[in-house]
């Protein structure tokens, strides 16, 4: 649901954070259409510049604004967009049954969705690919604290810095670890979600097609032979195949 205009009211100059609890940056402005719905916010990061953030990556909780992650945001989408597209096709398949509906109908939806569905397998690549690039940028910068915290220590227990120093570092430290951990939880099972949502669109285009009505089979069985000139007896709905001896 789009963020109304009115749940902006006052809060101009406000820190905007992301899901993990880091600021973002200072919301300076928003845009908005007609209706009132916000299409994106602006925001100062750190004294060097505006970032504009659309709409759709903005949500209200608790009364403060959040900032969903970009990598996620787009994610989301694709999952959203292939669950939607499989399950219709699974559905046209269904239809395809009922003799009611003409086939001329039927196969130009399938043929439609089945691109749609190969549309979004891209897609679904291209997101599963920038989920894997950010864990990796996460371990990174999980290293980086390591390396961070391990030099601070060190000032630390040598003497060279206060304890005030020390606590006030340890800290900032420790919150920015505990938000990138948080961060690589989600993305693992953002990424999980994903690729088991891509097996599904795919299991549903290599789905064998329907198997022929028990009547339209083959009456003649392996090693079977029918009588010249022959035509087979039909009994209770069966068809009999009559084997002559040589």
């Amino acid at each position: 649901m789009a963020i109304k205009v009115d749940t902006f009211y006052g809060v101009i100059g406000s820190e905007v954070r992301d899901e993990y609890e880091r600021v973002v940056g200072t919301l300076v402005s928003f845009s908005s259409n007609v209706d009132g719905e916000i299409q994106s916010i602006e925001l100062k990061i750190v004294d060097r510049g505006i970032e504009r953030i659309p709409g759709g990556r903005v949500k209200i909780v608790d009364g403060k604004i959040v900032v969903v992650p970009e990598w996620k945001y787009e994610a989301t989408r694709v999952i959203e967009a292939l669950e939607r597209a499989y399950k219709r096709r699974r559905a046209v398949e269904n239809i395809a049954k009922q003799s009611s509906i003409p086939s001329s109908i039927v196969e130009n939806m399938k043929r439609q969705l089945t691109e749609e569905i190969k549309r979004l397998k891209i897609k679904a690549e291209e997101a599963k690919t920038r989920i894997k690039e950010r864990i990796a940028e996460i371990d990174d910068e999980m290293l980086h604290i390591a390396g961070a915290t391990a030099n601070l220590q060190m000032l630390y227990f040598s003497g060279e810095i206060s304890d005030r120093s020390y606590t006030s570092g340890m800290n900032h430290l420790r919150k920015l670890n505990d938000s990138l951990e948080r961060e690589k939880s989600d993305a693992k099972r953002v990424l999980d979600k994903l690729e088991k949502t891509y097996e599904a669109a795919t299991n549903v285009l290599e789905a064998p097609a329907p198997s022929k009505p028990e009547g339209e089979k083959s009456i003649q069985a392996k090693g079977e032979k029918q009588g010249p000139g022959k035509a087979p007896e039909k009994r209770d709905g069966e068809l009999i195949v009559k084997i002559e001896e040589a």
